[in-house]
């Protein structure tokens, strides 16, 4: 069985990598937001896709491609998972709170799991994980394209927060592709399910989808904050985005940094007429 494991995460770690690496057939385009980045004291990268068009728009590319844990943007595969494979019946199922006191007064409660996503309780999805089990975990996320997860007994309830998981924005944004057309390998009603609850923000000419992550600062590593998604417009083009930030030069969160991911992706696409 040990053996097993080892050879599971060999085979994980070299399929992130090979990810990472592989070049993407759509041209890429660099611009240059960093002065939306600075002005919410923050650097990182933030890459954009027009389905329209065929094309990205990345601002650091290369950082684009590298590999960083997902956080709470995992919730996203996580619910689908969960509601393809019966754990949840639907996003009503409730999460009972375990009764432990927590510093987000958010997640300090029962809630159904619709809440949990949009609330980013962690928790919740841990007790969601241990439910699933790694042999889930190890046989749909190769199916829904969502690669360089280690998932071990050891990590069961953490590999999306801490430890040798990664993903990349190029990643995140081919995974996002094929959920807002429903074309994953999941029941459509559960990607429909999914999607509704990744709305953000809705106007008479668009509509904001979105999820974000944040890995809390440790003694090793920097805060460091995602929000994945896409605009859908009114006349039918989607516009997919990942960003990934963390506080310039190292620093601790303020906070600016909630706020400031979803501030950068919208001027950002104002910027580029979208």
């Amino acid at each position: 069985m040990r053996q097993t494991y080892l050879l599971l995460l060999l085979l994980g770690l070299l399929l992130s990598a090979a990810c990472t690496r592989l070049p993407t057939a759509e041209p890429v385009v660099e611009h240059d937001f960093g002065h939306l980045f600075r002005a919410q004291g923050l650097e990182g990268s933030l890459l954009f896709y027009d389905e329209a068009a065929g094309q990205f728009v990345a601002y650091n590319a290369a950082r684009c491609r590298q590999g960083f844990l997902p956080a709470s943007t995992f919730k996203i595969p996580n619910t689908l998972i969960a509601l393809q494979t019966g754990a949840l019946r639907d996003t009503a199922d409730s999460c009972p709170w375990d009764g432990t006191v927590r510093s987000i007064a958010s997640w300090n409660q029962d809630m159904p799991f619709a809440r949990a996503l949009r609330v980013s309780a962690v928790p919740c999805y841990q007790q969601l994980a241990r439910h699933l089990g790694v042999a889930a975990y190890q046989q749909w996320l190769p199916k829904l394209g969502y690669p360089g997860m280690v998932v071990t007994p050891a990590t069961l309830d953490t590999f999306w927060l801490d430890g040798t998981s990664r993903i990349s924005q190029f990643e995140q944004i081919s995974f996002l592709r094929r959920l807002q057309a429903e074309t994953l390998p999941i029941e459509k009603r559960h990607q429909q399910a999914v999607k509704q609850l990744l709305i953000l923000k809705k106007t008479p000419t668009a509509t904001l989808y979105g999820k974000t992550g944040w890995r809390f600062r440790s003694a090793r590593n920097p805060d460091n904050g995602w929000l994945v998604g896409w605009l859908t417009r009114a006349d039918g083009r989607h516009i997919f985005f990942a960003l990934n930030a963390e506080p310039l030069s190292g620093q601790p969160a303020d906070a600016r940094f909630g706020p400031a991911r979803q501030l950068i992706v919208e001027a950002a696409l104002k910027e580029l007429g979208f």
